[in-house]
């Protein structure tokens, strides 16, 4: 979480930064950190949602995909 912090601070319309601290923070159950990342995650990408992180997301390996949904769902994320 860290990094993307840095990340942010760095540049904070950078939506891969935004993206990564959401899904961290969920899976870690930071929730007010996660629901935080995801407030600026939709500000910068209005359009996400679990089926295009799904669909857009270049995730090699099925379980590393469904893991990272997961971090999105926890964050709360539909």
């Amino acid at each position: 979480m860290r990094l993307a912090r840095e990340a942010i601070r760095q540049r904070d319309d950078f939506v891969g930064g935004h993206r990564v601290l959401a899904a961290a923070a969920g899976m870690a159950g930071e929730t007010e950190t996660a629901a935080a990342a995801l407030r600026e995650l939709r500000r910068t990408q209005p359009n996400i949602s679990l089926a295009w992180l799904a669909r857009e997301m270049p995730i090699e390996h099925d379980e590393d995909r469904a893991h990272y949904l997961d971090g999105f769902r926890r964050a709360g994320l539909a």
